[in-house]
């Protein structure tokens, strides 16, 4: 008889909860139920991620070293070099935060690495069959999945403006012209075909099998950049992750070209540095505000560079950091987090941007909008070499400690991604708060808004003492333009824990 897997995850839908439960129930390692729960919220959470888009995946394994696996977006060979005004795209302005411009359209589409990291990983440490493994993610193409209300609420904001001008899109997410609701079970047409054949193929059947040929024609035909060379050249990378030591615990940061990690890191090794030893509530909100408004100077003096090794050693060297926090100034994704009873954990954040607004017809598979992005474009759009992987915010996190406690933790959020893990590990390891209350606390995100840093706080920040640097702008509640916190893991005594972030939907599993 299969001794079912105990587990923790916390994700952002309760479907998508459902799938690692189904892995768990027949014994499947936390590889096994983390890349089945990831497989089927590329149709769960479809705006939020898509076998289109990309995913990083950090993973520690017990008397193992962590390790990242990249999946990120990569530049095609005929895109280098293009001049941004002759490509195929359209401008739109999202009504998110303070609005976001992006370019989407055919044009915009990049390589997609998510469906190679997957596999990498199962093919890596994995324990059960590729077909056991995609079986949930074909229960819901089969059986549909209900429409929660994250991506209720970003359909809402995107629907009108990314998704509706192609046919196919429309398809998806206007059935029947209807958008699609909270609440509402939906299904994606030709996606379960899709998914059948990759379970028989594997990513063969998506980067130069049946699936690539569909994609390479679309894009294309329709004045963009990806070919089947493209996809059949793209393969996940294995990295070693960035190693910070804090509070008794070794972190293991997302490394370049990601800059995610190396923000992360350059804000916490400071913190830690200039943190007073009885400092006030309020004076930890300035000092972390400040950091934060550190970290555009960060973005903006070094990404122009490119991010390698020798530049993410200097950004966790103290001494060179404070020359910017004493200085004055004038993207959608999805994580979970996954840990089991033997101390294993993976941390998982996955993106298709903010969307192309293309649906591959004959597949059903959404595609990013990465080449679009101007965050994700820091030196210029079409200016990284042919197969080179894009900027990414995106930094999942693992962390041990030598009483045996193990985490997995990460949010959704582009440029809030590293501010929410920032404040999120803080209130965790610092502050002494649990899972639920480190994911629960309120939440502030520096931003500059027309040329003036705003510290944009949910209710209960003390920010009595940042007026002098920032202009404030409240927020009534909790807002899920803070990100979204997720974390699972295993304490010293080996009892699970899991918290999923209510900001979005939010789902949890403890067995």
């Amino acid at each position: 008889m299969v001794k079912p897997t105990r587990v923790a995850i916390a994700a952002d839908s309760p479907d998508t909860i459902l799938a690692g439960s189904m892995l768990a129930e027949q014994g499947g390692n936390v590889v096994d139920i983390a890349v089945a729960t990831a497989l089927a919220a590329a149709h769960t959470e479809i705006l939020m991620c898509s076998l289109g888009g990309s995913a990083f995946i950090n993973l520690k394994l017990p008397g193992q070293d962590a390790e990242i696996i990249d999946g990120g977006d990569a530049m095609p060979n005929s895109a280098v070099g293009l001049r941004a005004e002759d490509a195929s795209w359209r401008q739109a302005r999202i009504p998110y935060g303070d609005g976001i411009t992006v370019n989407v359209g055919h044009g915009s589409v990049a390589i997609p690495g998510m469906l190679s990291a997957l596999e990498t990983a199962w093919q890596r440490h994995g324990s059960l069959p590729w077909r056991e493994i995609v079986a949930p993610a074909i229960h819901f193409a089969r059986e549909g999945a209900t429409v929660n209300q994250t991506l209720a609420a970003w359909l809402d904001l995107t629907g009108e403006i990314v998704f509706s001008a192609q046919p196919h899109s429309r398809d998806c997410f206007f059935p029947g012209g209807n958008m699609l609701r909270a609440g509402d079970c939906f299904t994606v047409p030709d996606y379960l075909a899709s998914l059948e054949l990759i379970a028989e193929e594997g990513a063969r059947a998506f980067y130069a099998g049946d699936i690539s040929m569909l994609i390479a024609r679309e894009v294309r035909d329709n004045g963009g950049h990806v070919s089947r060379d493209d996809l059949a050249g793209y393969t996940a990378s294995v990295r070693k992750p960035i190693l910070l030591d804090s509070a008794g615990y070794s972190l293991a940061l997302n490394p370049p070209p990601s800059i995610g990690g190396a923000m992360l890191g350059s804000m916490l090794s400071l913190y830690q540095a200039e943190l007073p030893g009885n400092a006030s509530e309020a004076e930890k909100v300035l000092l972390k505000s400040r950091i934060q408004r550190m970290l555009f100077s960060l973005r903006h003096d070094e990404s122009a560079a490119g991010w390698s090794a020798d530049s993410v050693s200097k950004l966790l060297e103290v001494d060179w950091l404070r020359q910017y926090l004493h200085k004055l100034f004038s993207p959608t994704t999805n994580h979970m987090s996954f840990a089991t009873a033997d101390g294993a954990v993976v941390s998982i954040t996955m993106s298709m941007g903010y969307g192309a607004g293309v649906t591959i017809p004959g597949t059903g598979i959404t595609c990013n909008n990465t080449l679009g992005e101007p965050e994700l474009n820091p030196q210029g759009f079409f200016q990284i070499p042919a197969g080179g992987k894009f900027v990414s915010n995106m930094s999942p996190v693992t962390a041990c400690n030598c009483a045996g406690s193990s985490i997995a933790m990460g949010s959704p959020g582009a440029s809030r991604i590293a501010t929410c893990l920032f404040q999120g590990w803080i209130n965790f390891a610092f502050e002494d708060m649990n899972a639920k209350q480190a994911t629960r606390a309120p939440r502030f995100h520096v931003e500059n808004i027309d040329d003036v840093f705003t510290l944009q706080h949910e209710p209960g920040i003390d920010t009595s003492l940042a007026t002098e640097l920032f202009r404030l702008r409240p927020f009534t509640e909790p807002d899920m333009y803070f990100g979204a916190l997720n974390i699972a893991g295993r304490d010293a005594s080996g009892e699970l824990f899991v918290s999923a972030d209510s900001r979005r939907h939010g789902a949890e599993l403890l067995r």
